[in-house]
């Protein structure tokens, strides 16, 4: 590691040009890290999360928890995954020659800067080279095979260049879309009034079949016809190595237009690991109410979760649910991540009253802890259109020998079955 370059021990945070508070790193406390508001903010702006320790409120704090390696939780989420993490990492031990365990938290934020999901920005931050605004997504996705392949050094640039943060395992890369057409640009800076900010899913190699994106899609249809609220999606066909591959892609929630929108995980929130099962739907769905005071949005909560739940969505993290901080206050973000996933061991990460299996019985006791009206409609209506899996299925070109494998496991989930047997009954 170069002597001449230190680590980052204070970043400002901002939102909107205007700065929200001070992030701070002890020098004499091991890993400790202190957020502090600023007076002006904490005069006219919001809390950052709806929960303690970010009321607001003058006074330095701390995380709650050491989860995400001494950062708070809502500023970890400002942080990719996986994939977004690989890049990070390659980028800064290219420029700034730093292997990964020498990377502190503050570094990650500054090298993130005004990239990040959401709306928080972090000043002093690290450069990263000239943005080209061009952007060819054929060309980025074989620059994402080449990254799974190890060959890495030429294309991490351009890629993050492109990719922002994006959490998840699989590539991914932030860009703007011509309304109503396919042009591309860099989804950084300015974009013209007639494009809108997406997330294009490249498909992970080894793991994701080649119809990785026709299968997302049909979730995306088949949870849109569940009552799940959903952004807008649209597969985008490029050609990667010769031959023609379809990608999912999906309008950012909290982009709109040049206007950034704050929004944490249910993860950041309560300082919960993403990276293991941690967490039970009856604690999203409290935390929805306390968050947004609203019946209507814990009703949503409670639909998702159905809806995971026989669509055998078992990749169900802390981080795959989130909140956005409106004028009027805090509400769920449309839904996301929803595709077939068989989860840990097979079961849930997030439970169901318990249970990582769970069963209609699990569901109704998630019902009537929160008090949710109406409940069995919504269970009803839900399976009825993952029920129809095979069409949304195959109207999406899915391959037969994919989605019969899927509607299979399916029906044989244990909530599944119990409906099914006591509709016979009926």
């Amino acid at each position: 590691m170069s002597a001449k370059i230190k680590h980052s021990m204070l970043l400002d945070v901002l939102m909107d040009g205007l700065v929200v508070g001070r992030l701070a790193k002890n020098p004499n406390e091991r890993g400790s890290i202190w957020f502090e508001y600023g007076s002006d903010w904490i005069k006219s702006g919001f809390a950052l999360s709806p929960f303690h320790p970010f009321d607001l409120k003058a006074g330095a704090f701390k995380p709650r928890t050491n989860v995400f390696d001494g950062l708070h939780g809502v500023f970890n989420d400002s942080l990719p995954d996986g994939w977004g993490l690989l890049l990070m990492d390659g980028a800064i031990k290219k420029n700034l020659g730093w292997d990964r365990h020498e990377i502190e938290p503050l570094d990650r934020l500054a090298y993130i800067g005004n990239r990040a999901m959401g709306a928080i920005e972090f000043r002093p931050a690290m450069e990263r080279g000239q943005i080209v605004p061009a952007v060819s997504l054929s060309n980025l996705a074989e620059s994402a095979l080449l990254v799974q392949e190890g060959s890495a050094d030429d294309v991490l640039a351009a890629l993050y260049v492109h990719g922002g943060s994006p959490g998840g395992a699989r590539p991914k890369v932030t860009v703007a879309i011509e309304r109503g057409g396919d042009h591309c640009i860099s989804g950084f800076g300015e974009i013209p009034d007639n494009f809108d900010h997406w997330i294009v899913k490249f498909r992970a190699r080894d793991v994701d079949p080649v119809s990785m994106g026709r299968i997302e899609l049909a979730y995306a249809h088949m949870a849109l016809a569940a009552g799940v609220e959903m952004p807008p999606v649209r597969l985008i066909s490029v050609k990667v190595r010769g031959k023609l591959e379809d990608f999912f892609a999906v309008q950012r929630f909290d982009r709109d237009g040049a206007t950034k929108k704050h929004v944490v995980s249910l993860g950041g929130m309560l300082e919960a690991s993403h990276r293991q099962p941690s967490l039970d739907y009856t604690d999203l769905l409290r935390a929805t109410m306390g968050a947004t005071k609203d019946e209507r949005e814990v009703a949503k909560a409670f639909r998702l979760m159905v809806f995971n739940v026989l669509a055998h969505n078992k990749d169900d993290h802390a981080k795959n649910f989130a909140f956005v901080r409106n004028p009027s206050g805090w509400s769920m973000t449309k839904a996301f991540d929803l595709t077939f996933s068989s989860g840990m061991g097979g079961q849930h990460t997030t439970s169901v009253s318990g249970e990582g299996l769970p069963k209609l019985a699990s569901i109704a006791k998630v019902a009537d802890d929160l008090k949710i009206k109406n409940w069995r409609d919504t269970v009803s209506e839900v399976f009825g259109a993952v029920e129809a899996w095979e069409n949304f299925a195959t109207e999406q070109g899915v391959p037969q020998s994919i989605w019969k494998g899927y509607g299979k496991a399916m029906r044989e989930g244990p909530c599944f079955t119990e409906i099914i047997k006591l509709r016979l009954s009926c």
